[in-house]
């Protein structure tokens, strides 16, 4: 019996497992809250927190909800790339290169290839504050832990010239020695200013103002969402499907490389 091959399919077995009934019941743990879960207008969420704050009771005040307005922000912020006015991005620089690898078989002949790859060189997140928005209320999120879902900016190739300075985010790049630059893709994930945003997490008093955050209670979800709450509860069903069918190979998978590996 090949021992290796029954410690990597045992491996292999016991991480399918896992994934196709702990961390899928997970999902469907969450699923089940979001689905029977009534959105919490701002109006209302703003109201209550209010009225516990003018009986000196805010800093206790902590509430798991979801809710919906619109994504909002201070100032005016565009998109590095795009420059579309949002009110939340993510921004990435992908260098595109090639590079020559030289391999030796064991009779000694010597075999040279061309192979291509990509690494980020640059990235960035915008730096303001993010506000869901309805009316005259508007509520501040914290974005540490959330499950963010955005939607999709600038997204460019620029061939590289080696006669042009860079500079990616005040970073001056410097193409390194041996490998070649093919150029650079531009990528941006964004929430537009003023789209729907639905969000799931844990109202609460932060610094005397009413936040939405991770949830103090582990497992509970925390979302922050472009889509509407029925594309993220699909998007959640879906996730809890593919792990079980994953799991289950895997499980297989496993099975066959302990039993059949010699």
């Amino acid at each position: 019996m090949n021992m290796i091959a029954l410690a990597a399919g045992g491996l292999l077995a016991a991480g399918g497992a896992y994934l196709a009934f702990v961390q899928k019941k997970k999902t469907e743990g969450m699923l089940t809250e979001l689905k029977f879960m009534k959105a919490t207008p701002l109006q209302e969420l703003h109201g209550t927190w209010k009225s516990l704050c003018d009986e000196g009771m805010g800093d206790g005040f902590r509430d798991f909800i979801e809710t919906n307005g619109a994504a909002v922000t201070d100032g005016e912020l565009v998109a590095p790339y795009s420059g579309m006015p949002c009110a939340y991005y993510e921004a990435t620089v992908l260098r595109e290169y090639e590079k020559q690898e030289t391999s030796t078989d064991k009779d000694g002949k010597v075999t040279t290839n061309r192979t291509r790859g990509s690494e980020t060189v640059s990235s960035q997140k915008s730096s303001s504050p993010l506000y869901v928005s309805d009316g005259d209320v508007r509520v501040g999120i914290d974005l540490d832990g959330a499950a963010l879902h955005l939607k999709d900016g600038a997204d460019r190739f620029e061939p590289y010239e080696s006669s042009k300075t860079y500079t990616f985010f005040g970073v001056r790049f410097s193409a390194p020695s041996g490998i070649r630059t093919l150029g650079f893709k531009y990528r941006e994930k964004l929430i537009p200013l003023g789209h729907p945003l639905y969000v799931a997490g844990e109202a609460r008093q932060s610094a005397g103002s009413l936040r939405i955050g991770r949830p103090s209670e582990k497992g509970k979800p925390f979302i922050v969402s472009v889509k509407s709450e029925e594309e993220v509860t699909a998007g959640v069903e879906s996730k809890a499907k593919t792990q079980f069918y994953i799991g289950i190979a895997l499980v297989v998978i496993g099975l066959a490389v302990a039993l059949f590996v010699k």
